[in-house]
């Protein structure tokens, strides 16, 4: 896939699933999204969208911090930044997927990540790592809510 194809867009991994799944799941709660990013403008805009469309989101600035969140009270989509300082993007889908982190239902946790480069990630590197979708900073705001729903749906259904 060519820079070009991906600025702003998704990547899923995955075949074709339902343009928009429910917010609202089997059990009646909203899905919970965990944005790790530290401060600044993306961060706020990825908020503001998921926000908007329903999903309790929440922030923390660091990988270590993300994995204290997703001890104490888990979340259904992990929405991790590519590049970070004490912990990338990637060492933090190896430690989640070590330790089977499942969702706050019990399915596998769905991970995206969020990044200004990611022209030079493979969709190979992304399918080893067991991560769901790859989102190119600052991404169109649809973009970003058919990826989080595309992979929630395929999280149920899997």
């Amino acid at each position: 896939m060519s820079p070009r194809e991906m600025t702003g867009h998704t990547r899923p991994l995955r075949g074709a699933a339902p343009a928009r799944a429910p917010l609202r799941r089997a059990s009646g709660r909203r899905a919970r999204v965990l944005v790790v990013d530290h401060p600044g403008s993306a961060r706020s805009v990825l908020a503001v969208v998921l926000r908007g469309a329903g999903y309790h989101v929440v922030l923390v600035a660091s990988g270590p911090a993300a994995l204290a969140e997703l001890e104490r009270q888990g979340a259904d989509v992990l929405l991790t930044d590519l590049y970070m300082p004490e912990m990338s993007g990637w060492d933090l889908t190896r430690l989640v997927r070590a330790r089977g982190i499942a969702s706050t239902r019990g399915w596998p946790l769905c991970v995206g990540l969020y990044s200004a480069v990611l022209s030079g990630v493979s969709r190979a590197q992304l399918a080893r790592a067991r991560v769901d979708f790859a989102i190119t900073k600052p991404g169109d705001p649809e973009a970003i809510l058919e990826a989080v729903e595309r992979a929630l749906a395929w999280a149920e259904v899997a």
